[in-house]
């Protein structure tokens, strides 16, 4: 069964060097219609540049929603991993722990008297926290009289209304006191 006119036409025109590239808007005309009017008339074929161009939209919403699947995991494990772990505050202190929370807490029972007892209790726990941290960098082989300053300067402006000269001066002290300890335990 032979194919009708107008497909064969369309499929030599598709053959010819002249017709324009494809990415070009090109207005496309009607196949001639056959000699012979029949009741039903062929669909329009469909040549394989164009099935291209449909198909190339879907790749390009495949590959945006996988990467966009792929980017939503990673910023979530990204998030998971920046969660920090609590401090754990032990119940039993040791000997260490005991003195470095007296060394801390050093000079500041008037100030302390002052704050409300929302205020005592969050100074409290977040001394408690200092001297635990404190605790374990001295334990460690290398002690960073630096990073011991700045975690009592951190703890101290819990205080209100005190001059921050005054803070780093007491912090200082206080950490010179804590490295004192260090070096009387070590020998």
């Amino acid at each position: 069964m032979a194919a009708p006119d107008f497909i064969r036409d369309s499929a030599n025109t598709h053959k010819t060097a002249e017709q324009p590239a494809p990415a070009q808007n090109v207005s496309v005309e009607a196949p001639p219609q056959p000699s012979e009017s029949t009741p039903e008339q062929a669909p329009f074929p469909v040549t394989e540049t164009e099935a291209q161009f449909e198909a190339a939209p879907k790749k390009e919403e495949e590959e945006t929603g996988a990467l966009d699947r792929a980017i939503e995991l990673l910023t979530g494990k990204l998030r998971k991993q920046k969660k920090k772990k609590p401090t754990h505050i032990p119940q039993v202190r040791d000997a260490l722990t005991v003195e470095v929370e007296q060394l801390l807490s050093e000079g500041l029972d008037d100030v302390y008297k002052e704050l409300t007892p929302i205020q005592q209790q969050e100074f409290k726990i977040k001394g408690e926290k200092t001297a635990l941290e404190i605790r374990q960098l001295l334990k460690g082989t290398h002690v960073r009289v630096k990073k011991i300053f700045f975690l009592i300067v951190e703890w101290l402006k819990l205080l209100p209304g005190l001059n921050r000269f005054f803070l780093e001066q007491e912090a200082k002290i206080k950490a010179d006191k804590i490295f004192a300890l260090k070096d009387r335990i070590d020998s």
